[in-house]
């Protein structure tokens, strides 16, 4: 078993899966075209999805006894960049810890799931797993869209619950926060900079934007935390003016990032827009402001009574319920209905150069899986 997995996440890793739209990386399509073909080697029927260019997803059911059911279970192909890493694309093996990129997020993870099609293929289980593997989890998930847009909604009935691998020390992840970006945008005149009362700086105004932020982010520290999330939070992220050094700059952009809990509302979210676009607004100087929110990811949490977390909890009862700061796949799948928690491997170094996943670990979380499998 240790060795059957240290030789497949070798093979994962050299795989070079850095995602395409976030990293400039070649995508996924290498990686989906390598699990298509080991899931096809099984005799499974493995459909590959063409998500978007060189952006791939594959998906395969295992038959269970009872095809009225059915489980699934979700890891994410691509990868961030590896600036910095030596030889990242090669598994290097220290004791129990297993170096490379991918090996934490989440290929690790890819490798348990294929380890688990092995055996489910050889022993029945009692109900059809759905294994998913999707791309562009790291940017726009724009992989897990389609497979809740037009793969799941096919698959009859709808999953009693989904498990997303997603690193979490072998703690059950419970539920993780959202996120929205805003954009507002500021248009002056432009000028010569020695005529500065012929112009309309647009760039001054952001400081109304950026104090409007202060504020909020104070009042979200102010208020009662999420006993498993803590506060949300708003950052300024990207700002950009001005076109030479000699000129009134005639246009600015500031993009910013509201971390979201669950229960909040979007309502609320967008008088914070507004409250920051009225400050802007109300900024002297003659010039205009409008905002947006646009992009929105939801945050998730399982409910209590769902059939998944009770299973998951009798599978592995010294783990413990959390909270995630990150945004998941599994908000998506939550969307639409299917309870969802997060569960896999520990390590370290999730976007960093020293990433690095727990091979006893990975063993671990392949077992409770398989016992939770084996429980329905």
């Amino acid at each position: 078993m240790e060795q059957h997995l240290v030789t497949l996440l070798t093979e994962l890793v050299a795989i070079n899966s850095i995602n395409r739209t976030l990293s400039a990386g070649p995508g996924e399509r290498e990686i989906a075209e390598f699990i298509a073909r080991r899931l096809n080697d099984l005799q499974l029927d493995a459909a590959m999805h063409d998500v978007g260019p060189d952006q791939r997803n594959v998906a395969a059911t295992i038959a269970g006894k009872d095809r009225r059911r059915s489980l699934l279970l979700n890891a994410h192909l691509d990868t961030v960049g590896v600036d910095g890493m030596d030889q990242p694309f090669s598994l290097k093996r220290q004791g129990d810890r297993l170096y490379g990129r991918g090996t934490y997020d989440m290929k690790g993870s890819i490798a348990i799931m294929l380890l688990l099609a092995d055996y489910f293929t050889r022993q029945v289980p009692p109900l059809d797993i759905l294994l998913t593997f999707v791309s562009d989890e790291e940017d726009k998930s724009t992989g897990m869209e389609y497979l809740v847009e037009h793969w799941l909604p096919r698959v009859s009935p709808a999953p009693v619950g989904g498990i997303f691998l997603e690193p979490t020390e072998e703690d059950i992840g419970v539920c993780h926060r959202g996120f929205t970006w805003c954009e507002l945008t500021v248009t002056g005149r432009a000028a010569h900079g020695s005529r500065p009362e012929e112009g309309i700086d647009a760039i001054l105004p952001l400081r109304a934007a950026l104090n409007a932020m202060r504020d909020i982010q104070a009042e979200l520290q102010g208020r009662d935390p999420d006993p498993l999330l803590g506060c949300a939070s708003i950052h300024s992220s990207i700002i950009r003016g001005g076109s030479e050094l000699s000129m009134i700059p005639s246009r600015s952009c500031l993009q910013w990032e509201r971390r979201t809990l669950p229960g909040e509302s979007p309502r609320d979210l967008g008088r914070e827009l507004e409250r920051i676009l009225q400050a802007v607004n109300q900024h002297p100087g003659g010039h205009t402001a409008a905002g947006s929110a646009f992009f929105v990811r939801p945050p998730y949490r399982v409910p209590d009574d769902a059939e998944i977390l009770r299973r998951i909890q009798k599978a592995t009862p010294q783990s413990r319920r959390v909270g995630l700061p990150f945004w998941a796949d599994s908000a998506l799948a939550g969307a639409m209905g299917i309870p969802s928690v997060l569960f896999g491997p520990s390590g370290r170094g999730a976007h960093a150069i020293n990433e690095w996943v727990s091979l006893g670990s990975l063993i671990r979380v392949y077992e409770v899986i398989k016992n939770l499998i084996q429980s329905f």
